[in-house]
């Protein structure tokens, strides 16, 4: 399932970078993941990250503003250490696809500050975390980022605040994910 992942994400990459207007990127960085509930018992879980993305100008002159869709995997775990008597480590894998409006200031064509906030989607497609226990397969929230590119090569900060109830206890609480970011990129 990963490499054909991997495999469709650079066919997408190449082909976009056929097209002039359109620039295209690919990412791989480290997250942590933040699951946040009333008793806040959860602990902070590890995740690995690859995606690609691109960014879309909104106009046909030179301009500052983008729109910058990405189709990333992350796979991560985590240990909930909470009032059960034993601790519980879940493995979880997802799809995520946040769409970020961008601002791009440009220095001297060769150093890029890019500021972008927006939406995003998450899709969970398995893991020990999905099924039976309640854990959902849909997030959403709001994605924050921020990036520094020299040349083709780009170090960047992200925050996905996740706002959807992922866990369902009957109960009135409320479970979100949340991911912090530290991504390693090529643009193109």
């Amino acid at each position: 399932m990963r490499r054909v992942l991997l495999t469709c994400l650079a066919l997408w990459t190449l082909g976009l970078c056929a097209q002039t207007r359109v620039h295209p990127y690919l990412s791989l960085g480290s997250n942590t993941v933040l699951l946040h509930d009333k008793f806040d018992d959860l602990d902070a879980g590890s995740a690995f990250r690859v995606g690609a993305g691109c960014y879309i100008p909104l106009s046909d002159e030179d301009c500052n503003f983008y729109i910058v869709p990405e189709l990333s995997y992350s796979s991560f775990r985590y240990d909930n250490h909470g009032w059960v008597p034993r601790s519980q480590a879940f493995r979880y894998e997802q799809l995520h696809l946040p769409v970020v409006a961008d601002y791009r200031l440009n220095f001297y064509n060769l150093f890029v500050l890019d500021l972008g906030a927006g939406p995003f989607v998450s899709y969970g497609l398995g893991g020990s975390a999905i099924g039976t226990d309640g854990f959902g397969r849909w997030n959403a929230g709001l994605s924050f980022r921020t990036s520094v590119r020299l040349l083709i090569f780009t170090i960047g900060l992200s925050y996905d605040l996740g706002l959807m109830d992922i866990q369902y206890h009957g109960d009135g609480t409320k479970e979100t994910l949340s991911m912090i970011g530290l991504n390693f990129g090529l643009g193109f």
